[in-house]
């Protein structure tokens, strides 16, 4: 894994260049091509992931329609909500043209952050930090969408 790739991830800017060194070599490179899915929504996820190069899509099914969350590119992570509370994918994560992603399993990286706690105090806290960003962006979309939505059902002639 590129160290210098690991320092422009919002979650690894803090960390020294020991620490960088040591963190990317628990990642693996992986390749994947243009429309096929890294993860699938209602599936298990074992992997913490980084956009190394390209583009995904972030999809989720809405009334038998799947619908675009976001985009995820380069320098950007996924697969992070599984390290704390495992269970399944929260949506489906597709490649939109050919990526290559930075991976590593989830007990690798607990194990490391374990033996490293002050390494991992600094992962975390900033990993909850972008979560945080994340859940209020949307929470702003949900309220704007019910706003939108409770609009049109109050004014249909609208």
């Amino acid at each position: 894994m590129d160290i210098e790739l690991l320092r422009s991830i919002s979650i690894m800017r803090d960390l020294s260049e020991d620490e960088l060194a040591a963190v990317s070599a628990l990642f693996m490179r992986r390749d994947v091509k243009n429309k096929e899915r890294i993860l699938q929504e209602g599936f298990p996820v074992k992997h913490f992931y980084i956009v190394y190069d390209g583009v995904a899509h972030v999809r989720r099914l809405a009334q038998k329609r799947e619908m675009l969350l976001g985009t995820i590119t380069k320098g950007n992570f996924f697969g992070e909500i599984n390290l704390f509370d495992p269970g399944v994918s929260t949506a489906s994560i597709i490649a939109m043209k050919d990526v290559k992603l930075a991976v590593c399993d989830y007990e690798t990286l607990r194990g490391y952050m374990a033996a490293n706690p002050a390494t991992g105090y600094k992962i975390v806290t900033a990993m909850m930090g972008e979560m945080a960003r994340r859940l209020r962006n949307t929470s702003a979309r949900l309220a704007n969408s019910i706003y939108w939505t409770a609009g049109e059902t109050l004014n249909p002639a609208s």
